[in-house]
């Protein structure tokens, strides 16, 4: 739970409509680079508290220079959390289920590993209109119009980007 005090009843209304329509974008772009919710809670928490001390710096009749300004602030954020908790890259040996015990599964674990890690950077190396239906889509499972309700655009267009991504995707691991 967040408290935070502000001077007027316009700021708070104004927090409170910043975290009422941008709260989904937040929660996505945390989850690009932290999976644990406990972890994205936190973070979100002190999302929302440096847009609280940044107030004055956001004008809602800009709707699009506000979107990015609070995506800019929760990508930075979490870039600064994992820069200081030192989020080392564990081995394939340690992630391991210990069901496998044999060479053959240990060989097709790594191998699936990889090709999952491949996936990734393919997605990450797309166009950001491409990478955030994905990620809406599969990674937070939003359904289409959730999709198109949060970027703020047509349900269609919303199709059509995923369409192109898994095209750019194909291409780029074949």
């Amino acid at each position: 739970m967040i408290f935070l005090v502000f001077d007027t009843k316009e700021d708070c209304d104004k927090f409170v409509m910043l975290y009422e329509e941008y709260k989904k974008i937040v929660y996505f772009t945390i989850k690009r680079f932290v999976s644990d919710e406990y972890i994205v809670e936190d973070i979100s928490q002190e999302v929302y508290i440096l847009i609280g001390k940044h107030l004055k710096n956001i004008n809602l009749d800009e709707r699009q220079r506000t979107k990015n300004y609070i995506i800019t602030i929760a990508r930075n954020y979490c870039k600064n959390y994992l820069r200081n908790h030192n989020k080392e890259k564990e081995d394939l040996y340690d992630e391991m289920p210990f069901s496998y015990t044999e060479s053959d599964q240990v060989l097709d674990y790594i191998i699936n590993k990889e090709k999952m890690h491949q996936l990734i950077m393919e997605i990450n190396n797309l166009d950001d209109i491409y990478r955030m239906v994905l990620e809406l889509k599969y990674i937070t499972e939003f359904s289409d119009d959730e999709i198109a309700e949060c970027l703020k655009i047509k349900k269609k267009t919303v199709q059509m980007r995923l369409y192109r991504a898994r095209m750019q995707l194909r291409e780029r691991l074949e």
